[in-house]
């Protein structure tokens, strides 16, 4: 007979734990935050929705950079290839923005770059995304995320403000609107 025997947990052993609790989940929601619309189904979407912009729909090509960061290259990847061809497209890290923005008409930022929006807000070009939560907050103007089990789009107007862009009235009906 095996004898077991019951040792309880010391509150140092508990306290380590549920400190390594916190830090492996910020860490996962900072960095390992899905996108919850596939890549496919956002670069079908994405130049639809741009049509119901005055500005961007004379264009002939539209100049889009995507912003990465080594946590969301596969996912770059993914999108970059699904929308290659429809759009003038260039893929930077994000310590690349500042210098290379000018003359793009919008910005599509990867999971955990939103802060860098602002860049966006200031050279008034659209900022997108497939994160909601971004634009829920506000960081950025344009979104995809999921209702009902849909992709909707979602749009923060004031942001969209902020960077001097506008869509018509018919894209905003049919869109989850932030203020």
């Amino acid at each position: 007979m095996i004898n077991l025997k019951f040792v309880p947990f010391s509150p140092f052993l508990s306290r380590s734990f549920f400190f390594l609790f916190i830090i492996f989940n910020s860490v996962s929601y900072c960095y390992g935050q899905n996108i919850p619309v596939p890549e496919n189904i956002q670069a079908a979407l994405l130049p639809k929705v741009l049509k119901f912009n005055s500005e961007l729909s004379e264009k002939v090509k539209i100049k889009m950079l995507i912003v990465y960061d080594n946590n969301s290259l596969n996912t770059k990847d993914k999108f970059f290839k699904e929308l290659k061809g429809v759009m003038e497209i260039k893929a930077i890290r994000s310590i690349e923005l500042d210098e290379t923005i000018s003359g793009y008409d919008l910005v599509y930022f990867m999971p955990g770059l939103a802060d860098l929006a602002i860049i966006c807000k200031s050279q008034k070009i659209l900022s997108v995304t497939g994160i909601s939560q971004y634009v829920e907050e506000g960081k950025i103007s344009l979104g995809f995320g999921i209702q009902n089990n849909k992709p909707k789009i979602f749009v923060n107007l004031t942001s969209l403000d902020e960077e001097g862009q506008s869509f018509s009235s018919d894209i905003l009906r049919i869109a989850k609107i932030f203020n």
